[in-house]
């Protein structure tokens, strides 16, 4: 006998193949573990407890799942796990601490689930743990962990678009959580040979930290090429730790000479120190920096890299303040078109100021409108002093900016009227003029912009923050060259004959460039070559101490 069609429907809709996916039921201990530590923003098994940075993009995520569990199909792990895990262990790659994300926790954790030890109010914490640290992992590499406005950089403007939550969304689906964070890395290429070297750096100091270079007594303040001295034994293990010296390399001796003497000038050079081989103060200091040091100064160099905009499809100019240098660059330049050195705000009171902005225009053979503090406190009173100082200088007192005002007598009652603001002083343009032949503006509240300069012998020393705070370029001609190659007209000959004319003239960018002004204290040339500057302005300490304080970190300074 056959069975009923009421029969038949009824076994076919029970069979599998005739049903939906099964909605994984959800356990209400989990689910009440996850709505208590998202609700409160506390896990108590993370070393930085308080989540509430990232609550606001989990949420979403354990709403959306019917067993409330993001990595879990039920009680069953999603094959996505493994790589997470895995992906948080591995944040020393990108300059990051995996302390910080609870590596080793989630390892542990991960182990007795998948050894079947867990309870279900494990596997949620897991589950919520394994969230936390893949957000703040998305938004570390991306943008970086502390606000720079915190530690005083003007890095205004939009900032780079992320969405955890559908991120998060995505490694959890199949791309992984090590291919999100990749793919969310700065796209510069100075980047990219950071995070290199920090591999190379990292490698060195687990091997083992060489013995230090012996100081030199308060009887003896340098070591100069072929001294006898018995320090030069540990001075080889060191600089063979770094590069500096080749593997099979000289003899070590007590005599410092050759090829030890060479691969001093290597490190000097590397360092921002004179390449002149002797072994002073200085260098001994640079020398003897510990390994995990330096791993620490990548660390803060890829963390500051975060915070640049992305400006892969434009023009733009780069001056690491640390590092004396600028650099411009192009989309799709094979090469650096352009670099040279610059001069800087001195470290101890004109300090350069970091921010982002826009060159809007260039001044060939400019006026110089002393900044009130320099007229002040330095040009008024050797003018008080010396009837001929403004002459001689090339000042003159006028009633207005305008190009064509006429100057006026340089009198007591003018330079009265100087000191209360009612009239102005300006240097005549010429190759005798603070500013050089050219000045780059880019109007920022600093008032500090990059310009020419007849004092040359700054470009000669290894540290150069000598300004008042403004960017002294080494050879304004090739910049101003460099920006305006596309201009119709606009060609070397022009820019010398409006550099060396009898007045001022303005060129607008028929379209704004951005400029960067930042501060690296870590430069690896594209050549490979590492260098590593003093911290003149202390913002390696600044952000040092800011990341220490650990998550949640603060938006804004205090």
């Amino acid at each position: 006998m056959f069975p009923s069609a009421g029969v038949v429907l009824a076994l076919l809709s029970a069979a599998p193949w005739m049903q939906g996916p099964a909605v994984p039921t959800a356990d209400p201990e989990a689910a009440a573990v996850v709505t208590q530590v998202l609700g409160s923003a506390q896990h108590p098994g993370l070393r930085w407890s308080a989540i509430g940075d990232v609550t606001r993009e989990l949420w979403p995520l354990y709403d959306a799942e019917p067993d409330r569990l993001l990595w879990f199909d039920g009680s069953r792990p999603l094959p996505s796990v493994d790589g997470a895990v895995l992906a948080v262990s591995r944040a020393h790659e990108f300059g990051l601490d995996p302390a910080d994300y609870d590596a080793s926790a989630l390892q542990v954790r991960w182990a007795a689930i998948t050894g079947g030890r867990s309870t279900s109010t494990e596997r949620a914490q897991f589950d919520v743990a394994l969230s936390v640290a893949g957000a703040r992992l998305l938004r570390a590499v991306h943008i970086g962990r502390v606000d720079p406005a915190r530690i005083r950089w003007k890095y205004e403007g939009p900032r780079k678009p992320l969405d955890p939550t559908a991120l998060l969304q995505e490694a959890r689906q199949g791309r992984g959580l090590g291919e999100m964070l990749r793919s969310l890395e700065p796209p510069f290429s100075h980047y990219v040979r950071a995070r290199a070297t920090l591999s190379i750096y990292r490698a060195l100091a687990e091997s083992g930290e060489p013995a230090p270079v012996p100081l030199l007594p308060a009887t003896r303040k340098k070591i100069v090429p072929g001294e006898e001295w018995d320090g030069v034994a540990p001075l080889v293990a060191r600089l063979q730790a770094v590069g500096d010296v080749v593997s099979d390399g000289p003899a070590v001796e007590t005599r410092y000479i050759g090829a030890v003497v060479d691969a001093v000038k290597r490190f000097q050079a590397r360092h921002g120190l004179e390449p002149d081989g002797v072994l002073g103060a200085a260098t001994l200091r640079a020398i003897n920096v510990p390994l995990a040091t330096r791993v620490r100064q990548i660390e803060l160099a890829m963390e500051r890299m975060r915070w640049l905009p992305d400006l892969r499809d434009r023009a733009s100019i780069f001056v690491n303040v640390a590092n004396f240098r600028l650099w411009a660059t192009e989309p799709h330049a094979r090469e650096t078109p352009l670099r040279m050195k610059v001069v800087v705000g001195q470290a101890l009171n004109h300090q350069t100021p970091l921010f982002v902005e826009r060159l809007e225009y260039i001044v060939f053979r400019p006026y110089w409108n002393p900044p009130r503090s320099i007229l002040v406190n330095e040009i008024l009173p050797k003018a008080r002093r010396d009837a001929g100082y403004l002459a001689r200088n090339g000042f003159e007192i006028v009633a207005s900016g305008a190009d064509d005002a006429p100057a006026l007598a340089t009198s007591s009652e003018n330079l009265d009227k100087v000191q209360q603001g009612r009239l102005t002083l300006r240097q005549r343009p010429g190759p005798t003029n603070s500013l050089g032949l050219a000045k780059f503006i880019f109007p920022n509240d600093e008032n500090v912009y990059m310009h020419g300069t007849p004092s040359r012998g700054g470009f000669a020393k290894s540290r150069r923050d000598l300004s008042h705070g403004c960017v002294r370029l080494e050879d304004p001609a090739a910049l101003a060259e460099w920006i305006l190659h596309e201009s119709p007209g606009w060609t070397r000959a022009r820019i010398d004959a409006a550099m060396n004319g009898t007045r001022p003239s303005r060129v607008t960018l028929p379209e704004p460039m951005t400029v960067v002004l930042f501060y690296d204290t870590v430069h690896v040339s594209r050549e490979g070559v590492v260098h590593f500057m003093e911290d003149i302005y202390g913002h390696d300490a600044l952000l040092d101490a800011a990341l220490k304080q650990g998550y949640p970190y603060p938006s804004s300074p205090r």
